[in-house]
């Protein structure tokens, strides 16, 4: 199952990078960002009343864009038979009307108050802004010996109604939130 997840992780990389890998340059880290952004969404469950079968999942950005089009890019890609829509959302309110949004690191001041407005409402909350899981983000993306990683805040995901696989949470670097502490 990891290398089923590696293999999606790298078959979107490529694909967004361009169509011949010896041509094409090394995807930039928010390009690996957004790739994971779409591999968080096929390992993870929400509640049906939040996304019932064959909905639309909505993938948003909440602050300044890092990504330089490349969320954009996933717009209408398939994951667990649901056709991904991109928004920027402008504020809390519609934030709230995503199934998972990226803070942008622009947003940092404001994190605590987010944070408290996302809780319990059934959204899966990703940033790299330093520290996110620990502070009670979903998944905190890291950047660790120029590789990609992520935290996962297993008790911010259970508060907000979210089911990561095993194999999702076999891959985070850190697992908070577990009887088990950090691992």
């Amino acid at each position: 199952m990891i290398r089923h997840l590696c293999r999606h992780v790298l078959a979107l990389i490529i694909g967004l990078a361009g169509s011949s890998l010896m041509a094409a340059p090394q995807p930039g880290e928010y390009q690996i960002k957004a790739a994971y952004l779409i591999n968080f969404a096929r390992y993870m469950e929400w509640p049906a009343g939040r996304l019932p079968a064959g909905a639309v999942l909505r993938l948003c950005l909440l602050g300044r864009d890092p990504f330089g089009g490349s969320l954009l890019a996933l717009e209408g890609r398939p994951v667990q038979g649901r056709e991904v829509r991109f928004r920027q959302a402008d504020s809390l309110d519609q934030a709230l009307e995503c199934h998972i949004v990226f803070v942008s690191g622009s947003e940092e001041r404001r994190l605590g108050l987010i944070l408290r407005g996302l809780s319990g409402r059934g959204v899966l909350s990703v940033s790299d802004i330093e520290g996110f899981a620990e502070a009670g983000g979903g998944i905190g993306m890291v950047t660790e010996d120029d590789r990609v990683r992520f935290d996962i805040n297993q008790a911010a995901l259970t508060r907000d109604g979210l089911r990561a696989s095993s194999q999702l949470l076999r891959l985070g670097r850190q697992v908070f939130g577990t009887e088990r502490g950090p691992r």
